[in-house]
């Protein structure tokens, strides 16, 4: 079946700006990737279903907690609705709304080159939810800060949120406030957590991930 108009000229400025930057679409979808290893920059041009506009979500997505899905841990909405008229309006619109996806992950990818800056800016969020504690209990334990690691990862343990995945959450965070005393086989467990993520994901393996 042949895509919409407005997804063919999204995916076209996409292929020219956002490839050379080595992201890679997901299918035919709207979405499109750039694999770090250890986590993930994630661009959507999300299509609404009510009408022919298209959002655009980017975001980090860190790969240490097992999930078949993509998500948005850090970032989201950077742009609103783009409405499509015709093809003629529309081009550009595409080509802006793929030069701001651009942008966007060259900011994310400055943000986060090591594991250790992942450690230092989420540990430094305020005001902090939920899993923005667990992902700096793990980004921290990675960095080798076994202290703070310990009292982000409690604050998860802790939880009094009793739905199921607040309390999964919890049961792994608990495993790890343990194990991250112990660093390097705190990052043995991390990296097979990682795999067992990008297999879920249906990502490429990699020979080897530098949590560095």
């Amino acid at each position: 079946m042949a895509q919409p108009p407005q997804t063919q000229l999204l995916t076209a400025a996409a292929r020219r700006i956002l490839r050379p930057l080595g992201l890679h679409q997901r299918g035919r979808s709207r979405l499109w990737l750039g694999d770090h290893g250890w986590w993930l920059v994630v661009v959507e041009f999300q299509p609404s279903s009510w009408s022919k506009v298209s959002y655009l979500n980017v975001g980090a997505m860190w790969l240490w907690f097992e999930k078949d899905y993509f998500s948005f841990d850090d970032g989201y909405r950077v742009e609103g609705l783009a409405s499509f008229e015709n093809e003629a309006q529309f081009t550009p619109v595409a080509e802006n709304l793929a030069q701001r996806a651009a942008d966007e992950v060259r900011r994310y990818r400055a943000l986060y080159p090591s594991v250790l800056s992942a450690a230092r800016r989420l540990a430094a969020k305020s005001p902090r939810g939920f899993w923005d504690s667990f992902h700096a209990g793990v980004a921290c334990g990675l960095a080798g800060d076994s202290a703070p690691a310990k009292q982000f990862l409690d604050e998860v343990a802790g939880t009094d949120d009793q739905r199921d995945w607040a309390q999964a959450a919890a049961t792994i965070a608990r495993e790890y406030s343990l194990a991250v005393e112990d660093s390097a086989r705190f990052r043995r467990r991390i990296e097979e957590i990682i795999r067992r993520a990008r297999e879920l994901l249906r990502l490429e393996q990699v020979a080897s991930i530098v949590l560095d």
